[in-house]
């Protein structure tokens, strides 16, 4: 059983796990904060597929990385049992709250999700796949904060808080100012990864080698602006308009202008420390829910 027979049979979990959730945001539905987690659940096991049936196609074109374990029997139905039982028993209606955690802490932290790890790892090098294992990081971290905000749930914590980090954190900083460079990298060394670039050229090569949680741009650079830097790198990804900062002067009304017209998160030269910490926090949190 290679990476490809093992992406698909991971497919046939996501699937599985999809269908469960949703059954139990049904059955939940009259307990808003399950029923809305479990929606959320739902919905990101259904993108998980997607991803796999992506990596699956991907792996009919391209040869396929070292891949040094095979998913036996006996671990396939330890991990696809737990699911048809507590769907007979939410069928039956003897679910309660404590029920629901048992049942997250067996699932989701079984070997289900080591192995979806292992073989997002085993492709994460190849750029395409660099913001699936990021929003894996998020998924876990979602599914930490909502049993951490249950007492039912906070037992199972020790479990999350022994997990190995699936993916740290990569921070993109771009500015022709090596002072506020440096001071920038030194401010967010601790969320994770920080690497910079002096021009927005700089800046657009690095972003096509690999995913970058957040992006700091200025605007007014040498070489090639942050506006056009954008331009560019939004055509190559178009979601990367959720990530960037612009920290800029300001000092062209067209630049106000464009980050309105392309809703664009700005800071204003100088910034306080807290308002740039802010806004960094705000992107690489964003899968945080307020229960």
């Amino acid at each position: 059983m290679g990476l490809k027979e093992t992406i698909d049979w991971l497919l046939t979990i996501e699937h599985l796990a999809g269908a469960f959730y949703g059954e139990v945001a049904e059955g939940f539905k009259k307990d808003e904060k399950i029923s809305k987690f479990f929606r959320l659940l739902s919905g990101e096991e259904a993108w998980h597929a997607k991803v796999m049936e992506s990596a699956s196609e991907y792996l009919v074109q391209h040869t396929a990385p070292p891949f040094s374990i095979s998913v036996d029997d006996e671990t396939k139905e330890k991990i696809e049992i737990p699911f048809a039982k507590n769907r007979d028993l939410l069928s039956a209606g003897n679910f309660s709250r404590g029920s629901i955690m048992d049942c997250l802490a067996t699932t989701e932290f079984s070997e289900w999700n080591d192995i979806f790890i292992y073989a997002m790892n085993s492709l994460k090098e190849e750029r395409e796949f660099m913001p699936v294992v990021a929003k894996m990081h998020g998924h876990l971290r979602e599914i930490e904060q909502f049993m951490e905000s249950l007492p039912e749930g906070r037992k199972h914590l020790y479990i999350i808080k022994s997990l190995p980090r699936v993916w740290k954190e990569h921070i993109l900083i771009i500015d022709d100012d090596q002072p506020i460079i440096e001071f920038l990298k030194k401010l967010f060394e601790h969320e994770g990864d920080v690497e910079t670039a002096q021009n927005g050229r700089e800046g657009l090569q690095k972003i096509k080698d690999k995913y970058f949680d957040v992006i700091i741009s200025d605007i007014d650079m040498p070489v090639m602006d942050g506006i056009e830097f954008y331009s560019q790198a939004s055509a190559y990804d178009p979601q990367i308009g959720k990530r960037v900062i612009f920290f800029s002067g300001f000092s062209k009304g067209e630049h106000t202008d464009f980050i309105r017209k392309n809703n664009l998160k700005y800071l204003i030269k100088p910034a306080p420390i807290r308002e740039i910490v802010k806004k960094v926090s705000e992107i690489l949190y964003k899968t945080k829910i307020e229960y």
